[in-house]
């Protein structure tokens, strides 16, 4: 690991701990015995550091979800567990990312860019793999149908009317609403296989 992403690697676990705002650059060249002088060598200025630290945050989570469902064969098994866990890492998601688009917005738009568009291309992937196992109606608009699913996790992430619903409460209204959404999408056979994935993993609907 260079300096620059061990950098990286620890400022994001300071941001997402600490607080976007609360982290200054004196405290992660204090944490990690560097100079100022050399932070701002590497990154230029603290949003490029936010930046790329809460890519690299997000980038790993993504990876971490990829390793955890990498033994299963089930298309529709593999869509219901990558956004169970996306919707398990929600609050902690969606604070992070009203606390970005408050303090840094350029830095918020430059980051959901990037973000959401990875998303996008994992959803859609899903989506078409579930039409062609038969557990999606061939008619579906794919493109469509993934916009719907991103947008509705990633609208109660950075919706602040959110931030003061307990966690449970933003958990289970983002598990209902995809769960009812993704039921619309089945055919026959698409739900018999939901029944299951929902039996697994979202037990308490």
């Amino acid at each position: 690991m260079t300096q620059k992403e061990n950098i990286i690697h620890h400022a994001s676990k300071m941001f997402v701990e600490q607080g976007i705002k609360a982290v200054r650059m004196d405290d992660i060249a204090q944490e990690l015995s560097v100079s100022k002088r050399t932070l701002y060598e590497l990154f230029h200025d603290k949003e490029e550091l936010i930046y790329q630290s809460i890519y690299h945050h997000f980038a790993a989570d993504r990876e971490r979800r990829f390793q955890q469902i990498s033994q299963i064969e089930n298309t529709m098994e593999v869509m219901v567990a990558n956004l169970r866990d996306m919707i398990d890492a929600a609050p902690t998601s969606g604070r992070i990312r009203r606390n970005i688009k408050r303090f840094y917005p350029s830095v918020y738009r430059r980051l959901e860019e990037e973000v959401q568009s990875k998303s996008m291309d994992d959803i859609r992937r899903w989506i078409e793999g579930c039409i062609e196992c038969g557990y999606f109606e061939r008619n579906i608009q794919v493109k469509f149908a993934a916009e719907v699913l991103n947008h509705s996790v990633h609208g109660m992430l950075v919706n602040t009317l959110d931030e003061e619903r307990p966690s449970s409460e933003l958990v289970s209204m983002m598990s209902y609403s995809l769960l009812v959404f993704i039921r619309g999408l089945c055919t026959v056979e698409g739900q018999r296989i939901i029944d299951e994935c929902t039996t697994k993993y979202f037990d308490h609907f």
